[in-house]
């Protein structure tokens, strides 16, 4: 019986080492894991937050919708209401260093929408913003052929597709390096 008793507690000391083990194997994961996801994490959420922080908004619109845009960026607490800047037809010759456009489809019309577009630089992303239905299909496929163009039709989503443009029009050479682009 004594053996038996000996043996019994013998194999329990074996599963509560065991135990240990596993618990301890655990909890390392989870803390590598956390720590490879805060390192992954690390550049897009910087340039994210550069982009927010320093970026200029431009929105080509008039009248209601123009602050009504605006008033959508500046309600999300996301963007400060000074980088966000408004423009008419009549003021877009100073648009040559914008990072992020916001174009009202209905009131550039086709011909200066495609203008803008053709023009930008090649890390300034445009939002075309129109009600469903406005643009043409073979404006659309038009739009389809420039990088770093969105087209909304939903004030709620053009908040969500501007930190989009601004995330993905923030990487520089030195980001892409090697990476054979």
């Amino acid at each position: 019986m004594d053996a038996m008793m000996q043996a019994s507690f013998t194999v329990g000391d074996i599963f509560e080492w065991i135990g240990y083990a596993v618990k301890v194997g655990i909890f390392a994961s989870g803390v590598m894991f956390v720590l490879l996801s805060i390192f992954g994490l690390r550049k897009p959420l910087w340039r994210f937050g550069m982009g927010v922080a320093w970026r200029k908004v431009f929105i080509v619109a008039d009248g209601d919708p123009r602050d009504e845009i605006k008033n959508d960026l500046v309600r999300s607490g996301i963007f400060k209401e000074r980088n966000i800047k408004t423009k008419t037809k009549g003021e877009i010759g100073d648009l040559k260093g914008a990072r992020l456009l916001i174009l009202e489809y209905e009131y550039l019309k086709k011909e200066k929408v495609l203008e803008m577009i053709s023009q930008k630089a090649p890390d300034c992303g445009v939002l075309v913003y129109a009600k469903s239905g406005a643009i043409p299909n073979d404006v659309l496929n038009g739009l389809n052929l420039f990088q770093h163009v969105s087209v909304v039709n939903f004030r709620g989503r053009l908040v969500n597709e501007t930190l989009l443009l601004l995330l993905s029009t923030s990487f520089t050479r030195k980001d892409v390096k090697g990476q054979g682009l």
